[in-house]
């Protein structure tokens, strides 16, 4: 049987690739990330790629961040577990933890045809697209690409950074994650309010649903409609982790 090459390159190029890592540290997702820019940049395999996972507790500061978004004791970020990393995207600070979907949208902005500020747009329109199907009555505001608020408060943050036009970071979807700890940092500690799927709801949001559509819209956004989803990376190698003080068994890092 004879393989047609051809055939499957033009397909390559025409389709995005998922990967599902579960939960993943934050330091092993940036360098896959940069891996996948790389190969986006080049062309060489990938067109576009979409990271898909949670994070154990952790903090990413951005470029935009400042002062009012973080404790003043740093000792309180060692007394919580939380690990911090500075991060190439726009945006202040972000508190990861499980129940939060992270999604890394990594793609060619000159093969999308769109610019930067498209690509922002395009992303708020996956999650709003998201929102609705959730049944969580969601909404955006102009002069802000970095959030998508609920009647409750924020539920999802967004930030982005591009390089040699390929972009990177993405979407963080608030969707069964502890709201207590999300409002002492970032923006809820300069007194926004944040919000979840499970709040807005007053029920539980099953994240598997939630997963699968915000891949199909994001894809469907960046232009890659069909595409192919894969777990986990070769690039990563599974560990145990512990999460705050229990270690649970059933949800172990691709680190």
């Amino acid at each position: 049987m004879s393989v047609d090459w051809e055939s499957w390159s033009e397909q390559g190029v025409e389709s995005a690739e998922v990967r599902l890592l579960g939960l993943t540290d934050t330091p092993s997702v940036l360098a896959l990330q940069k891996l996948m820019a790389h190969e986006v940049r080049q062309q060489s395999r990938v067109s576009a790629a979409i990271l898909i996972c949670e994070h154990p507790p952790s903090l990413t500061v951005g470029r935009d961040a400042n002062l009012l978004e973080l404790p003043t004791d740093p000792r309180e970020l060692e007394a919580k577990l939380l690990t911090q990393h500075r991060v190439a995207r726009d945006g202040g600070v972000f508190l990861h933890q499980p129940g939060q979907l992270a999604a890394y949208v990594v793609v060619s902005l000159d093969e999308c045809g769109f610019g930067e500020a498209e690509f922002r747009w395009r992303l708020q329109e996956a999650v709003m697209a998201v929102c609705k199907d959730s049944q969580v009555i969601a909404h955006r505001q102009t002069d802000d690409f970095h959030a998508i608020w609920g009647r409750h408060g924020i539920v999802c943050e967004m930030g982005v950074g591009v390089k040699d036009g390929v972009t990177s970071f993405g979407v963080y979807l608030n969707v069964s994650c502890r709201l207590d700890e999300a409002r002492q940092f970032g923006r809820g500690l300069k007194g926004e309010r944040i919000s979840s799927f499970n709040a807005e709801r007053v029920r539980p949001a099953m994240m598997p649903q939630v997963r699968s559509c915000l891949i199909e819209n994001l894809c469907e956004q960046i232009g890659y409609p069909e595409y192919h989803i894969h777990t986990g990376h070769p690039f990563l190698q599974r560990t145990r982790r512990v999460v705050g003080t229990v270690q649970d068994p059933a949800r172990e890092a691709d680190s």
